[in-house]
């Protein structure tokens, strides 16, 4: 009996995987600050710049590597001690080193996701204005026309 209660246990833990780093993760983004999200996409790109893929595009300089993740740190640290304290207990108890890192990537991304969303206007032509939207209906009537001929 007290296998199978061990396993059940086991088992609701591996269920609510993530949940409260995903909590940590929402209350941090809805805590930061203009500034705060600067120096975390900031901390985000200079992670990024390490890999071997950014290395061939750019190399950052090791004292603005340093600078940026104090920055980051100091933001992180306030994040998780004073406006997400709850949040962070949680991961602390249940979900420990993974769930941290969840809830970092997860709130890396979205900073990046922010970012990205403004800057893909200029490289995706918008598919609801009117020149698209002429293309697609007459790309539609062709379609139609060469059904009709085969």
């Amino acid at each position: 009996m007290k296998k199978l209660f061990l396993i059940a246990a086991l088992f609701s833990q591996a269920a609510f995987a993530g949940q409260y780093a995903q909590q940590l993760s929402d209350c941090a983004y809805n805590n930061l600050n203009s500034q705060d999200k600067k120096i975390l996409t900031q901390w985000a790109f200079v992670s990024l710049g390490k890999t071997k893929a950014a290395k061939e595009v750019t190399v950052i300089p090791a004292q603005k590597i340093k600078d940026i993740e104090a920055k980051g740190k100091a933001v992180m640290t306030s994040i998780v001690t004073e406006r997400c304290g709850k949040e962070m207990a949680k991961v602390a108890l249940y979900e420990t080193k993974d769930g941290f890192k969840e809830a970092g990537s997860d709130l890396a991304l979205r900073l990046a996701k922010d970012e990205m969303g403004s800057k893909l206007d200029s490289i995706f032509p918008k598919i609801t204005d009117q020149g698209s939207l002429n293309v697609m209906k007459a790309g539609e009537v062709l379609d139609g026309f060469f059904k009709k001929i085969r």
